[in-house]
């Protein structure tokens, strides 16, 4: 078992939310974000400031992963003082080049750690179990492998979530030579550098993602029940 003290979390919320873009943020009566008045915010295009039960979705990702980790970064590129709120913010690096995706923000976080392992979650992910890091530390431990990734099990369904993952430290520059060379796709990269899968079969609302409007809205209704 690798220790709690050798990861370091990390957030994604860096990513331009396109899915979520409608013609306003719909939640149920009540609730105000404290975002919203400031300049230049709306909730339909940052999607980790959207409010699930009158929080913004990066505060259920922090409550979440931080105690899995040692501290916890938040990936963002705009309206970094109200992510500020919420943990240390880093933003992707300007030299790899722009709309890369997900995997900038995990490059930066692997620029920045001094821990020896980065555990990586998207803002918009509900659900991830409390033994999410542990077990995909485990998974990496019997492989030998440099990086792990979650795959919810429902049923015969299966479905993998390549951005619950952890990746070791050693991997920093492999990432930024991927990305340099024009690619991005993240299980391009996750079987370049043989990452194994751990299977998660205890709760089929694990890893349940909001990535639309209506998901915020169902969400929000079956909090409210």
């Amino acid at each position: 078992m690798i220790p709690r003290a050798e990861f370091t979390g990390l957030i994604l919320a860096g990513g331009l939310a396109r899915r979520m873009q409608g013609t306003g943020l719909r939640v149920p009566s009540g609730q105000t974000n404290q975002h919203s008045a400031m300049p230049g915010f709306s909730a339909e295009r940052e999607k980790g400031l959207a409010l699930l039960r009158g929080e913004p979705l990066v505060a259920h990702a922090c409550r979440a992963l931080a105690p899995q980790v040692d501290r916890v970064l938040i990936s963002a590129n705009r309206h970094t003082e109200q992510y500020s709120r919420y943990g240390q913010v880093i933003s992707d690096d300007p030299g790899l080049g722009t709309d890369l995706g997900p995997l900038a923000g995990v490059a930066q976080g692997l620029a920045t750690i001094t821990s020896a392992w980065l555990a990586v979650m998207p803002v918009d992910v509900l659900g991830i179990p409390a033994d999410m890091v542990a077990r995909l530390s485990d998974g990496a431990t019997r492989h030998g492998a440099h990086a792990a990734y979650a795959v919810s099990l429902v049923g015969q369904s299966a479905r993998a979530h390549p951005l619950c993952m952890i990746v070791h430290r050693s991997m920093a520059a492999d990432l930024q030579a991927f990305l340099q060379a024009g690619d991005r796709k993240v299980f391009m990269w996750m079987s370049r550098i043989s990452a194994v899968p751990v299977h998660f079969e205890d709760n089929d609302q694990a890893f349940a993602n909001i990535n639309t409007l209506d998901d915020l809205e169902k969400a929000n209704r079956l909090c409210s029940r």
